[in-house]
């Protein structure tokens, strides 16, 4: 399980100390289940690389990352828990003046060449757990949308419901390691010019650890 900081996953790795054997600092078992727990760093770089590294060492039945999400869309509850079906690239490109180009249309990347489908990167297999999550689109990006202009440009090109800064990472690296994968995201705020008062970070970090404790607290 691998999340970008310890901060989002600090009250499941509580729980695992008191309830499963604690192998090493990282790594926690019971009679069902073998945990380990890997902060990947922020952002795509960090976790591209770190997350590789890691899959190319140790073999695993499944990886999930888990982790807080803004969303564009807005009949998605603050606090709530999705897992994401698809994940593309939000701002690898180039600009045009007023215009922007990505990757693909500017011809550096086919967008249906392996691990892409349309540009996408798809999980064919998003639910490893528990079926009752929303279903939802990410879009991954190096600097979150905080102004009008950037948000109506993202949201009227890709579509998307939600957006991080390590998905792409993840699906990318999980996609070429051929290892099945989920990535769950607890909504912390909707993605609007800049406001952290209105974010429900608390809120989104309680539910997600909530999830992950009652998900691996059954067998």
């Amino acid at each position: 399980m691998t999340a970008a900081t310890l901060m989002e996953i600090e009250p499941f790795v509580q729980h695992l100390r008191r309830n499963f054997t604690e192998l090493t600092p990282d790594v926690f078992q019971n009679e069902t289940w073998s945990i380990h727990i890997f902060v990947s760093g922020v952002g795509m770089m960090s976790t591209a690389f770190s997350l590789a590294t890691k899959l190319n060492k140790e073999k695993f039945d499944a990886a999930i990352q888990v982790g807080i999400a803004g969303a564009f869309n807005t009949e998605i509850q603050l606090g709530e828990l999705v897992t994401v079906a698809s994940e593309q690239y939000g701002d690898l490109g180039a600009e045009d003046h007023s215009d922007y180009i990505d990757i693909f249309d500017l011809g550096f990347l086919d967008k249906n060449i392996f691990p892409f489908s349309n540009g996408k990167l798809i999980n064919p297999t998003p639910f490893l757990f528990r079926k009752s999550l929303k279903t939802v689109e990410s879009l991954s990006v190096n600097t979150v949308s905080g102004n009008k202009q950037s948000i109506e440009a993202r949201t009227s090109r890709y579509h998307c419901d939600i957006e991080s800064m390590e998905g792409v990472a993840f699906h990318y690296s999980c996609l070429l390691m051929q290892i099945p994968f989920m990535q769950v995201r607890a909504i912390s705020n909707y993605v609007t010019p800049r406001n952290k008062s209105e974010w429900q970070l608390k809120l989104a970090i309680d539910n997600l650890n909530q999830y992950l404790i009652d998900t691996f607290s059954t067998n």
